[in-house]
């Protein structure tokens, strides 16, 4: 088995949804524990890193580069539509310090229950701010019970997460592996507003190895 971890920088504020509101104040809400503290599903990076790894493939297919693209994706990321998952496998990713803090957390909820001296809404303040938008009508006007508010993570809060591959993977897959991250630049909901601009790497030992696998890559390219 092979493991990496993969680290996600958010460059705008970003909105990770959940599906659902926060009673009868946000329309739609991020993820996060019973804590408040946010964190990114395994199953939407993945998803994501797919998607990436598609458009991928795409970029070599209209330059003409015979790369395999379409063999990697099923052999990473397993069929589509496949009971029987590939080999790669992502964690959810969690804010920096996020374990250590949970369990200062976890202490001082005990010590001072009985105070009340915090909150799950206070804790989310700390990552995330409110936004509101409105649709517009074409004469420029508000269209009318539009007001949507939604939570969102601020820039700049970074994420972690395992990465792990449980068989063992040749040259040229780890090269297709850190373009697909390299290229997922936005996660999440809203982008045409603005939101989930995102820098995605592949740490080993804590250094990014994406632009050593890319330069062999572009080198293998060239011949």
């Amino acid at each position: 088995m092979t493991e990496f971890t993969l680290k996600i920088q958010l460059i705008s504020d970003t909105l990770i949804g959940k599906g659902e509101g926060w009673g009868a104040i946000i329309d739609s809400d991020i993820i996060f524990d019973d804590m408040g503290m946010p964190y990114i599903p395994a199953r939407r990076v993945k998803g994501c890193l797919r998607e990436s790894a598609l458009e991928v493939s795409e970029m070599f297919e209209i330059s003409e580069i015979d790369k395999k693209m379409n063999g990697f994706i099923k052999k990473l990321f397993g069929e589509t539509g496949s009971m029987k998952s590939g080999p790669l496998e992502i964690s959810n990713l969690y804010i920096e310090n996020y374990f250590i803090n949970r369990q200062w957390l976890d202490w001082f909820k005990y010590k001072y229950e009985q105070e009340n001296l915090f909150s799950r809404d206070q804790i989310l303040k700390t990552f995330t701010s409110i936004k509101q938008h409105t649709a517009i009508e074409k004469d420029g006007i508000a269209k009318d019970k539009s007001l949507r508010t939604f939570r969102v993570l601020k820039k700049n809060n970074i994420f972690f997460g395992n990465l792990h591959i449980l068989d063992e993977i040749d040259a040229a897959s780890m090269q297709l592996l850190a373009f697909s991250i390299r290229n997922l630049r936005y996660l999440g909901t809203n982008r045409n507003r603005g939101l989930g601009q995102i820098k995605c790497e592949l740490l080993e030992d804590g250094k990014d190895i994406c632009d050593e696998y890319l330069k062999k890559l572009t080198q293998s390219i060239r011949g």
